[in-house]
């Protein structure tokens, strides 16, 4: 593209703005126009970085659909008044919801160690910047020809790549982001890891409770004696060890589908994934031997923890390039799954 969108945006500071804003910083001169000089093309990164995936751009493209550009035209009178504070906790606030906690923090201890300001008034910096830099690309973009969507913006920040990188200070290292979809793997991860932990809690009790029902309505209705014993104790033993092979299975899965942080990782988690789908289908095999009063109770308990593992499954299907990578084996793999639903 033909403009240059970091100064779009320097153009937007004047000398009482920039004044404005290093009031806020409390640094000397030095600290604070390395400050906002590094803050701009690192934000600008950043929200380059979250639009990576499918809702991490239409996340970026409502926040700056919604920006009221014309603060553009009396940043000084707002940034000297009382609109300073509600500007900035509404920056601060979409950055969180944008960038995540973990790569604002980033962006925040890169600014502060290059400028010697401090991470509480780089905060602050980056919240009052952002819905500068919303109204820059909004007034841009619309001001252009052609449609404002999700599409023309994430076009804009492709050809605009180059000249983010190039206003870099020198001597500013910009800590590496993580995408949206990988951090969000990340979360997903952990709750995917506490429902699997929990399966053998579920099963184990379950499987008494199976045994004792069986062995009373044997015993009593049917008035069996050590058979009904022989048949309970079975139960408990067969259920017992599904779960010990649900919950190895599923610990396998959760590595290796969190293990996925492009194609190639991909490429690298298909093995694994494809034996831990070999093992569900010998799992759904024993669990088709347990009596028919058992299954129901034990697939329920089993189905409970397949919801995570689907959204972990979603998570890292979001990541770009994995998608195609993985298909087929997790066509596979929700095959032998949709056997415990």
């Amino acid at each position: 593209m033909s403009f240059n969108i970091t100064d779009l945006i320097k153009d937007q500071l004047s000398d009482q703005v920039t004044g404005q804003l290093g009031s806020l910083l409390g640094g000397s001169d030095a600290q604070n126009g390395s400050a906002i000089a590094s803050a701009i093309p690192g934000l600008l990164s950043g929200l380059m970085n979250s639009g990576s995936s499918s809702s991490g751009a239409d996340s970026l493209f409502n926040a700056i659909n919604d920006q009221d550009d014309s603060i553009l035209d009396n940043l000084g009178g707002l940034l000297g008044g009382s609109g300073q504070s509600s500007m900035m906790s509404a920056g601060s606030s979409i950055l969180g919801s944008l960038l995540g906690g973990g790569n604002l923090g980033s962006l925040v201890s890169s600014i502060a160690g290059f400028s010697g300001a401090g991470k509480g008034s780089v905060k602050s910096l980056l919240g009052l910047l952002a819905p500068i830099i919303f109204g820059v690309i909004k007034r841009k973009l619309m001001g252009g020809s052609g449609d404002f969507n999700v599409g023309s913006l994430m076009d804009m920040f492709k050809g605009q790549k180059d000249n983010i990188a190039a206003s870099m200070p020198s001597g500013f290292q910009l800590n590496d982001f993580s995408s949206n979809a990988t951090e969000a793997v990340r979360e997903t991860v952990n709750t995917a890891q506490t429902e699997g932990k929990s399966m053998l809690g579920k099963l184990l009790p379950l499987a008494l409770l199976i045994g004792v029902a069986l062995l009373a309505y044997n015993f009593f209705m049917k008035d069996k004696g050590s058979e009904a014993v022989n048949s309970a104790t079975t139960s408990v033993i067969q259920s017992n060890n599904i779960g010990k092979e649900v919950t190895s299975v599923f610990g396998s899965l959760t590595g290796s589908l969190g293990s996925i942080t492009d194609a190639a990782s991909a490429k690298a988690a298909l093995p694994q994934i494809g034996e831990a789908t070999d093992k569900l289908g010998n799992i759904a095999g024993m669990l088709d031997k347990l009596p028919a009063a058992a299954q129901a109770p034990v697939k329920s308990a089993i189905a409970s923890s397949i919801t995570p593992l689907k959204a972990l499954i979603d998570k890292v299907g979001a990541i770009p390039g994995v998608g195609d990578v993985i298909k087929p084996a997790i066509e596979g793999l929700a095959a032998k799954l949709a056997l415990f639903q």
